[in-house]
This record gives structure tokens, sequence and C-alpha cells, in this order.
């Protein structure tokens, strides 16, 4: 046997040493690819956000907090109870009609709730005979304030400088006032003449189309024709829809409610439930404007926007 080939020769010792030698380190790419990992995740979750800031809900209340949506639509609210409703119960009663029945048509109210709401508000003849010719002049500048509100609201909407007062201002109000005693008038000889046995759905298409026809006209008319009728369709047809919408949510739900609250509370219930509804009318009347804005931002040149 040669030294070489004994046990514990140096040539031995070699091949061991060199059998036994660690594999590579893998700690070092494991820790590279976990970077990577967390940074793809953090870039996806900046674009995420990225979308959410820039989506159509984000643009949508961008837009509502830059006029002032809120306080708006509560102003408008508590104008339409506070000063509509009493106007309109005069001028009805002074023409020989019944502003219960067309609150009742308008909601969509069922018999139990058209009785309590009847009971809330009386006839008007009355009023109609005690009224002074001040009372009718602070009457009738009550419910001007309310095209007020609407012409400030769409002049920023549309970016339309408000045109100084005076009588011009005056008579567009009380013309507004007039179209939308007329629309009134429409939208309860729509719901009277086709009733019960025509449906629900009926009544609801023909709201659908009256409103937009005035909403249209209500937007060119209070813009003083600023702007075109084809800029403003968008948002009256929205405006439209949001106070269909409404419509059939108090067909559905008002009832029960009127009732409920009037046995609970008393006439005060029954106000309560008029009131949640001209809330959800003044805000029917923002939405749908900005979402007409929000449809010419993405769909109109901006050499017609003006």
């Amino acid at each position: 046997m040669t030294e070489d080939e004994r046990p514990g020769s140096p040539a031995d010792s070699g091949h061991v040493e060199s059998a036994s030698v660690a594999p590579p380190d893998t700690a070092a790419p494991d820790a590279g690819a976990a970077r990577s990992r967390r940074q793809a995740l953090r870039e996806k979750e900046t674009t995420a956000i990225q979308r959410v800031k820039t989506g159509n809900l984000a643009t949508m209340w961008s837009d509502l907090n830059a006029v002032d949506f809120m306080n708006s639509a509560l102003q408008s609210s508590a104008l339409i109870l506070i000063c509509l409703f009493p106007f309109l119960l005069v001028v009805d009663a002074a023409a020989g009609g019944n502003v219960a029945h067309a609150i009742t048509i308008r909601l969509g109210l069922n018999a139990q709730a058209a009785k309590d709401v009847d009971g809330l508000i009386s006839s008007g003849h009355q009023a109609v005979g005690a009224l002074t010719v001040v009372g009718g002049i602070v009457l009738v500048l009550f419910a001007a304030a309310i095209p007020g509100i609407l012409q400030l609201w769409y002049q920023r909407l549309f970016d339309v400088t408000p045109s100084p007062g005076g009588k011009r201002q005056a008579i567009i109000r009380l013309v507004w006032i007039a179209g939308l005693l007329c629309y009134i008038w429409l939208q309860v000889l729509a719901g009277s003449q086709v009733g019960p046995a025509g449906g629900h759905v009926i009544i609801f298409v023909l709201e659908l189309v009256i409103a937009t026809l005035f909403w249209w006209w209500s937007m060119h008319f209070l813009l003083l024709g600023s702007r075109s009728w084809r800029l403003l369709f968008p948002g009256a047809l929205a405006t439209a829809l949001c106070i269909t919408g409404l419509s059939v949510v108090s067909s559905l739900l008002f009832s029960q409610s009127i009732i409920s609250d009037d046995k609970s509370y008393g006439p005060i219930g029954v106000v309560m439930v008029l009131l949640e509804y001209c809330i959800g009318y003044g805000v029917c009347l923002h939405l749908g404007a900005v979402a007409g804005r929000m449809w010419n931002d993405h769909h109109t040149p901006a050499k017609e926007m003006t």
C-alpha cells in the first residue's frame, strides 16, 4: 500500500474537505424577491388609490363640494317646505283645487296616507279669505326665493357669471313660478287621468317626460340662455331620472311611514315625512345637474362648453 493510499493521508483529507463544502447561500436572492413583491404590492395599492381618486364617484363628490352642494340642497329643501307649500296651498285654494290631492298623487300615497295628509292640510279657503295684500306680496317673495337658489346653483355649476339683480331678475323668477305651477298641474293631471288602472309604470313614464321638459326649460331660462339647449339636456334628463326615482321610492315607502308616524306622533309625524321628501327633492335637483355637467365634461368638446 503506498503512502497516498493509507487512511488519513493528505489526499484523503482533500477529498473529504471538497465533499463537505457548503452549498451557495440562497438567503440574499430570497430577500431580493421579497422586496420585489412588496414593491409590486405598493405600486398596485398606489394605482388603486389613484383610480379611486380620479373615478366618476370621486369626481362627482369633488364637483359637489366645489359648488357647496349640501348647503344649497338643504336651503332648497327648507324653502320648498316653508315657502312653496304655503304658496301652493293658497294658489290652489284660490283656483278651487285641493293641494292635498296634488301631494297625494305626487307621492303616490294610498287611501289611508292620503287621509292623514288631508287632515294635516286644510282646504285653504279660509287662508285666501284672510289674506291681505301685504301678506300676498310676502308669500310671493318667499316663493321667489326658490328660483333664486336654483339660479345661483346653475350659474356656479355651468360657470356662468351672475347677472345683476333688478326688475328683470324679479320678472324671471315670477315667470319661473308660473312655469312651476303648470308643471305641477300637468303632473297631477297625468296622475289623475291615468289612475290606478293605468298602472304606476305609465305614471312614472309620464312624470319622467314632463320633468325632463320642465327642468330643461328651467335651466335654459334661469341661465338667461347663456348655455345651449344641447348642453343642458343631459342635466335635465338626469334631474328628471332622479325625481322619478324619488317618486318610485315614495310610492313604495312613504304611505306606511305617514300612517305609522301619524299614529305615533300625530300631525308632526306627517310633517316630518313631508320634510324627508323635500330634502330628497332638493338633493335630486342638485345631483341631476352635477351628473349632467360630468357628462358634458366627458362627452362634449371644450369649445361647446361655453
